[in-house]
């Protein structure tokens, strides 16, 4: 056999394999996606979160962070999600939008 021909097995070979190894690749990123997407869909408690963790809730930054954080220290633990509204910056919409990543 000369070395054209055998390096055509060669490639033909590993474009092959791929094609069968790529189905088990992608099934396993999803899986990956997948878990990480149900991770972030784990509610964040409002009474118990510290700024970094109250940052994972999407549309809360640093500094609503902080301001959540100072209200619950001078008025005590969030007696419902609406009191929440009651923090600098976060009124009905920004609410809306947050509340069903957020618990007690």
């Amino acid at each position: 056999m000369n070395w054209i021909r055998l390096m055509g097995w060669m490639v033909m070979t590993i474009m092959m394999s791929n094609l069968y190894l790529y189905p088990a690749q992608v099934a396993l990123a999803q899986t990956a996606s997948a878990t990480q997407s149900a991770a972030a869909m784990k509610p964040v408690s409002i009474n118990k979160a510290d700024s970094e963790e109250l940052q994972t809730v999407r549309g809360i930054g640093p500094a609503l962070a902080d301001r959540i954080l100072e209200y619950r220290s001078a008025n005590g633990n969030f007696k419902s999600l609406d009191q929440l509204k009651e923090v600098k910056g976060i009124g009905d919409s920004k609410f809306e939008k947050i509340k069903d990543q957020i618990t007690l």
